[in-house]
């Protein structure tokens, strides 16, 4: 296993989807794994430090394992089928024994950033999926920033209805940075 480092969420506009970044903790290869909006939102929030009011599913699960004294040794993403990624959380029992449960990876990232803990991708995988160099992503912030520049044009075209639909947008990106703090809000 290679312990990589969760580095960002960007969004990828050649698929029009979120992506996550795995780069490799000491080398130089790196690891997209695209995900869910919802996801995207969960991983932004835990890379920044932030918390919802409510316990997000994450957080649910890190105290139920605090009150049944188990305790999560890693995240590992395991292997790559078909373009899905899979992924296992470690979890040891307060016997000692160490368990393996199958998990997404867009689901045990959340909680390894939460409870600080490692995340580890196979070789095989990194080898298969690895990207050597920077990605080629736009971060969320500068993805925002260039559709500002589109609503502005819009609006001096008086094309209001894509407008809309850049500010709608701009709305949701947001979000995803900066989830409310009230509730269980989500884009």
């Amino acid at each position: 296993m290679v312990e990589v480092v969760v580095t960002e969420v960007t969004f990828s506009p050649n698929q029009g989807g979120y992506v996550v970044i795995l780069r490799e903790k000491d080398g130089e290869r790196w690891l997209p794994i695209f995900i869910g909006p919802g996801e995207a939102q969960s991983i932004a929030l835990n890379l920044r430090g932030g918390q919802y009011q409510r316990p997000m599913t994450f957080d649910f699960v890190a105290s139920l394992l605090r009150a049944l004294d188990g305790r999560v040794r890693s995240v590992q993403v395991t292997r790559l089928h078909e373009n899905t990624f899979y992924a296992e959380i470690l979890l040891e029992r307060p016997d000692g024994e160490v368990i393996r449960i199958d998990a997404r990876p867009s689901d045990a990232i959340p909680l390894a950033l939460r409870l600080g803990l490692p995340v580890h991708v196979a070789a095989a995988v990194l080898e298969a999926a690895g990207q050597e160099g920077f990605p080629q992503m736009v971060p969320l912030e500068e993805r925002i920033l260039q559709l500002e520049g589109e609503l502005e044009e819009a609006v001096e075209r008086e094309d209001f209805e894509q407008a809309v639909r850049l500010r709608d947008q701009i709305r949701y990106y947001r979000k995803l940075i900066q989830p409310e703090a009230e509730g269980d809000a989500r884009p």
